[in-house]
């Protein structure tokens, strides 16, 4: 089962997750088609968020979860999709932004279009 682009980025925003970016890997990449990444205020925001996205994806059982044990940073592999979840601090030392620099990103206007 393919979990929704829009449906991963409204669970996102609900859990008021903030300066949620999606990049767009298809064509690019054999192993997933798009990777999130996502701001919490901090490690309990980051740690409840894997829950609550669990929950959600709870008839999907093919999906990994990786964390450090502070859970300042948080990765949620759903297959095509990969979940970046960063605590804001951790994600402006690592800056992993950088990375994708040539890749396209999804505005939100494009996932009400049917992405």
């Amino acid at each position: 089962m393919s979990v929704s682009l829009t449906k991963v980025y409204n669970t996102l925003s609900d859990l008021k997750l903030y300066d949620i970016l999606i990049y767009d890997f298809r064509g690019q990449s054999p192993f997933f088609d798009y990777q999130i990444i996502a701001s919490a205020s901090n490690e309990r925001q980051a740690h409840s968020s894997v829950d609550f996205i669990k929950r959600i994806l709870e008839d999907q059982d093919d999906f990994h979860v990786e964390s450090d044990t502070s859970h300042r940073w948080v990765l949620i592999d759903l297959k095509k999709i990969i979940i970046h979840i960063m605590h804001k601090d951790t994600r402006n030392d690592y800056q992993i932004e950088k990375l994708f620099y040539d890749r396209k990103k999804i505005n939100i206007e494009d996932l009400d279009n049917g992405i």
